[in-house]
């Protein structure tokens, strides 16, 4: 993967103000069914961990997501485990810019930053984000990798948080998913999004993620022990910020 990439965001998505160790919970309802995630995150300067457990329903209860970022050597790593599996797998690139399965949560929304394998963006060509209630936003299309042919993904930073607040996944000028953030978070927790939102235009199915808690301090040592364990610890975390 070439390390000259884009230049990044002035700071990292999904931060939350002073903490460089911190979690939080989502929620959403996807069908019938009512999820919840644990979303935990690791920063430094340079690198991040992001992982994602899902909780709920209880058939995927068990499923998460490892996201390892170095965004001075341009790498990122994306493991995924699912209880039916024998073991995690690295997914390979063109499942990355894809979603978590059974849910519409892409892998894209869950990085630190702009995913490295995409290319320089390309300027002269024309962001339409009226979709988006963030229309007026600096928007910049970048195409994908050799592996995603036709692949284009376009970001919206809003120059008053810093924040990506919107991102459009098109396959031959096709929009196949929208990303946007319906509402903002405090300013002290950098403007951590309380709600996003998802939709495919082809079908015309939306889904409302919503973030129920608070980011919660984590100690960063948790993100050196195995993902059951760090998963306890955020909900646990998490259960006594409730309490």
């Amino acid at each position: 993967m070439s390390d000259e990439c884009a230049p990044q965001p002035a700071r990292a998505n999904l931060s939350a103000g002073r903490y460089t160790s911190y979690a939080f919970c989502v929620e959403a309802t996807i069908g019938q069914r009512g999820m919840r995630y644990l979303i935990g995150r690791r920063l430094t300067q340079q690198t991040a961990v992001t992982v994602l457990f899902v909780l709920s329903p209880a058939n995927l209860a068990g499923t998460h997501v490892w996201i390892t970022e170095d965004a001075a050597n341009g790498r990122c790593d994306v493991v995924t485990y699912v209880p039916t599996m024998k073991s995690p797998i690295h997914l390979v690139e063109r499942h990355i810019l894809g979603c978590l399965p059974l849910t519409d949560i892409g892998y894209l929304d869950l990085m630190a930053w702009r995913y490295p394998g995409l290319g320089d963006s390309q300027d002269s060509q024309v962001v339409d984000m009226s979709w988006s209630q963030w229309a007026t936003a600096e928007a910049r299309s970048y195409p994908g990798p050799a592996s995603t042919p036709g692949l284009t993904v376009t970001e919206a930073i809003d120059p008053a948080s810093g924040v990506v607040v919107a991102r459009t996944i098109e396959r031959l000028n096709v929009p196949v998913r929208r990303w946007e953030v319906m509402e903002l978070g405090h300013p002290e927790t950098d403007s951590l999004p309380r709600r996003i939102q998802v939709s495919r235009p082809q079908t015309g199915h939306r889904t409302e993620l919503q973030r129920t808690s608070e980011p919660v301090q984590i100690p960063e040592a948790e993100f050196e022990t195995s993902p059951a364990q760090l998963s306890r610890s955020i909900e646990q975390a998490i259960d006594g910020r409730a309490a």
